[in-house]
């Protein structure tokens, strides 16, 4: 098969982009091993982390490149990701009684301190070489985030001098701007509503705004991978394509808290994400072998192949996070680091819930060593299972 621009596409949800990160490690080496470059990159999330750091790094050999990616997730710890919220408690409680009496200038954008995950994704990414080999190979990264201004999706898009981003999407609402990805992009992209504040960002043309986590209107974003002209769809996320099992309430107990922010989430996040790649069967399966359409951009191609990997059910992360949550706390590290980890487990027992969805708000915000390395393991082991048969040299890809 004939593919010359094939589009990873990754979404992410907080300490779950682990997940994503351990797939990808499999199927971007099989990817490159079987003779297809991925050319076109697409984050939203905790995956504009995992999409720019590929890109930063595709000059690497394949296992080097995959190893790259994974030390992020390795090594990152809650201590890296936000503050303490004991020691950030005064100035939240004081911008929030600030906001209520409306004192001018004084208002509360976020509950947690994430500058420590500035200095850690700084630090990762080598923009010098994101640089290059955007230029050198022609590469193309796009970071989605939502705009805090008028609530429209914003892509930003870095590629080739000269190469022009897509038209405005109306019907979404979403736009696409043309940028030299910096850092601030992609924390953008991470800002998760409430918890992480927006961040400000300078568009190439026109005034600064503020953006946040790209995941509110595109999880899994494959309406930019597709603008952006690719031939082909690698998508990861942390929800099955096709969920049809239940968790009915027990005792018909009313849904608790976690309850109800979960099934928002998936609702917002999964939902969409399923509603665009069961879309692409629909116009894959409408189209004859060998009929073409025009895209936006006018160029012709045929049926959309893609491969999808996500665990077996929405709630599989949640339960591996509960799992490694119950078992004896092994506590390592300075003084500070111990704290910080009983912290953690502490706030996690405090959002574990008692419905059905327990523990899908313990998987986002769990920055545990040991709960990320079982994600990576995970996503590791599912995409190995879907390339289970399939000859090194080739990809399984599906086009319904």
């Amino acid at each position: 098969m004939q593919l010359n621009r094939v589009a990873i596409v990754v979404g992410g949800t907080g300490a779950c982009g682990g997940y994503e990160a351990g797939a990808l490690s499999v199927l971007v080496p099989r990817l490159r091993a079987a003779g297809y470059e991925p050319r076109v990159y697409v984050g939203a999330g905790a995956g504009a982390i995992i999409a720019t750091l590929f890109v930063a790094s595709t000059h690497l050999p394949p296992a080097d490149q995959a190893r790259q990616v994974l030390n992020l997730w390795r090594t990152i710890s809650v201590s890296e990701v936000y503050r303490s919220p004991l020691l950030t408690l005064p100035p939240v409680a004081a911008q929030v009684i600030g906001q209520f009496v409306r004192l001018p200038g004084v208002r509360l954008t976020g509950v947690l301190d994430t500058a420590p995950l500035r200095r850690k994704v700084q630090q990762a990414i080598d923009m010098q070489g994101l640089r290059d080999n955007v230029a050198d190979k022609g590469l193309t990264l796009a970071v989605v985030t939502t705009s805090g201004n008028d609530d429209r999706t914003v892509v930003f898009v870095d590629r080739e001098d000269g190469v022009p981003v897509p038209a405005a999407d109306d019907e979404r609402p979403l736009d696409y701007v043309a940028a030299q990805m910096q850092l601030d992009h992609v924390l953008a992209s991470c800002a998760i509503p409430i918890l992480f504040p927006p961040v400000r960002v300078c568009k190439p043309s026109g005034g600064p705004g503020w953006y946040l986590d790209g995941r509110l209107r595109l999880y899994a974003p494959l309406k930019p991978a597709l603008a952006l002209d690719a031939d082909a769809l690698v998508v990861v996320a942390t929800h099955p394509m096709r969920d049809t099992t239940t968790t009915p309430q027990a005792g018909g107990l009313a849904p608790d808290v976690d309850d109800v922010l979960i099934e928002f989430a998936d609702s917002i996040f999964a939902g969409r994400m399923v509603e665009d790649l069961r879309t692409l069967d629909k116009i894959n399966a409408l189209l004859a072998e060998d009929e073409l359409v025009a895209t936006a951009t006018g160029r012709l191609r045929k049926k959309i192949p893609y491969v999808f990997v996500g665990p077996a059910h929405s709630q599989t992360l949640a339960r591996l996070a509960l799992e490694i949550l119950h078992r004896k706390p092994r506590y390592s590290g300075a003084l500070v680091q111990r704290v910080r980890q009983l912290e953690l487990r502490m706030m996690a027992h405090a959002l574990e819930g008692d419905g059905p969805r327990r523990g899908g708000l313990v998987s986002y915000l769990y920055f545990d060593r040991e709960f990320i390395q079982a994600s990576i393991e995970l996503g590791q082991r599912d995409a190995n299972a879907l390339l289970n048969g399939v000859p090194t040299n080739e990809v399984p890809w599906r086009v319904s």
